[in-house]
């Protein structure tokens, strides 16, 4: 492989943001080998680049790339990483331009189907640039999850489910389809790259790459994975 993409919760990272002695030498040793090394998250770039350099890794030349909120781009520059630009900010744009949908949509659920959930407020609307809605369980997030796809068709937005949370996102952009652009990018093929994820969100990359998940990953992603002769780690 020439370049692994790495989740976050629940892949990289131990409870406590804490990523693994024996993970970072594992990860060195890709790096010294010439391997790129990404990680590809639904956090924000400020908490993504923070969590990497609390567990020490400023300095280290990897991972050399970060992907966040499944929309951005960041390349390591030095010590320090870089927007991609202009696709960050394209990316950002658009998606903020139909929020105003997404919060329709949700509002629809809401009455006509006498749904109860959470939904992020104007300001973390406007900080993220998409809708995102809270349900209860898990349960209640997959019976909702057909309705958003059917009501959304034809809107250029789609809802992406991970865990009891389902996110309104511009139909562009997901952990697929940016590390498939940055992929090309750099050169390389699909079937050089190796994803590694434990949720639902993480399904498009894992189906579409070399993929692998942990034996505590969702039931599905884990069938996806092994529909793939992919590997999951103890």
């Amino acid at each position: 492989m020439r370049l692994v993409a790495l989740d976050l919760d629940g892949t990289l990272l131990n409870p406590g943001g804490i990523i693994a002695e024996e993970t970072i030498r594992e990860m060195q040793r890709l790096y010294d080998r010439g391997t790129y090394i990404a990680i590809a998250t639904g956090r924000q770039y400020p908490v993504t680049r923070r969590l990497m350099f609390d567990n020490g890794l400023r300095g280290r030349g990897f991972p050399q790339i970060l992907i966040s909120d499944e929309r951005e781009a960041y390349f390591l520059e030095g010590d320090d990483y870089t927007s991609w630009l202009p696709w960050n900010k394209k990316a950002r744009e658009k998606e903020a331009s139909l929020i105003d949908i997404s919060r329709t949509v949700a509002n629809e659920m809401a009455h006509t189907h006498s749904s109860e959930f959470l939904i992020n407020n104007d300001f973390m609307q406007k900080d993220r640039g998409f809708v995102e809605i809270f349900y209860w369980s898990v349960e209640m997030a997959e019976e909702a999850f057909p309705f958003f796809v059917e009501r959304l068709q034809n809107t250029q937005i789609k809802p992406v489910r991970n865990n009891r949370l389902i996110a309104l996102r511009w139909e562009e952009i997901g952990k697929e389809l940016i590390l498939a652009k940055v992929a090309r990018h750099l050169g390389l093929a699909d079937d050089e790259i190796l994803a590694v994820g434990d949720s639902y969100n993480d399904l498009g990359m894992l189906k579409r790459f070399n993929a692998a998940t942990t034996d505590n990953a969702d039931a599905e992603v884990k069938a996806a994975v092994q529909e793939k002769d992919g590997i999951i780690a103890s």
